[in-house]
């Protein structure tokens, strides 16, 4: 028999001190998640038109109103700048930028690219919930023109505005969420991004242009129910064609000018933050 003995005794498994749950990495006020979320924030006042083209930008005003110093709004001001959609003026402050003509064109051109890609790849592979969506896009946009044409005002505004705009930009999210391409996606958001800050009051929204523009969705929308991709994408580069020389005309026309707002900016849609929302999503 052997004697349990210091020796021979089983030594003790030593014990594991209780895992210690991981110190939180201050999510919420870490440098770069404030600079993100400054971004954010100036980036959903330039969608929606609260910070117009021209307009000087208030880093102390932008700190202040949202409870952070101003090293996170410099960071997300300097994202912008990489990107194009503000300038830094010497001894002078920081302002959205106004857009070249070149940069139009190039914007425009860009986006046909995207899109014209995009609707090809919508005309064989959407489905028939996603063709009857796209359809209710159009209709939507013809009962707010209706709605419009009721009112007897010169310039659609107010409640059709914000519905026919909604409708649009939804029907072009369609077919870009067709393509299933994120890279599509992502370079749609930066060029609408774009269009929102430089382009949103390009056209003089009277019944006959809303009239015209409806027309080539619904040539679309019927292109693509057919699976025709070729008419469906000569339908869609006629629309982003007479839109490119829309806002040109409109450039020129504002060309040497101070930069003004002209009424209430058009309202941030709902397929607007759907977008901006998808943009923020992480790749999957």
């Amino acid at each position: 028999m052997v004697r349990n003995t210091p020796r021979n005794r089983p030594k003790k498994s030593a014990r594991r001190a209780p895992l210690k749950k991981p110190r939180a990495t201050s999510v919420a006020t870490g440098p770069s998640n404030l600079a993100q979320r400054a971004y954010e924030h100036l980036q959903t006042q330039l969608w929606s038109g609260k910070l117009a083209a021209g307009e000087k930008i208030s880093e102390a005003g932008l700190a202040k109103g949202l409870g952070m110093s101003r090293t996170p709004v410099r960071e997300a001001i300097r994202r912008m700048e990489s990107e194009g959609v503000v300038t830094q003026r010497a001894s002078s402050g920081t302002y959205v930028a106004m857009p070249e003509r070149a940069e139009i064109v190039e914007a425009y051109e860009v986006r046909m690219a995207i899109e014209s890609f995009a609707v090809r790849k919508a005309a064989r592979r959407m489905k028939p919930a996603q063709i009857l969506e796209l359809q209710k896009r159009c209709d939507d946009m013809r009962e707010a023109i209706r709605d419009f044409r009721a009112s007897g005002e010169a310039l659609m505004t107010g409640t059709p505005l914000k519905r026919y705009l909604n409708a649009d930009l939804a029907f072009h999210l369609l077919l870009i969420k067709a393509a299933e391409n994120r890279r599509a996606l992502t370079i749609f958001g930066d060029v609408n991004l774009r269009s929102a800050i430089f382009g949103c009051r390009s056209h003089e929204r009277d019944l006959h242009h809303v009239a015209w523009v409806w027309l080539q969705h619904a040539r679309v929308a019927r292109s693509i129910r057919q699976r025709n991709a070729a008419a469906a994408q000569q339908h869609l580069e006629a629309h982003m064609q007479t839109s490119m020389e829309d806002a040109l005309a409109s450039h020129d026309a504002r060309r040497g000018k101070q930069p003004m707002k002209g009424g209430p900016p058009p309202p941030l849609t709902e397929a607007m933050s759907e977008l901006i929302a998808e943009l923020r999503e992480p790749a999957h």
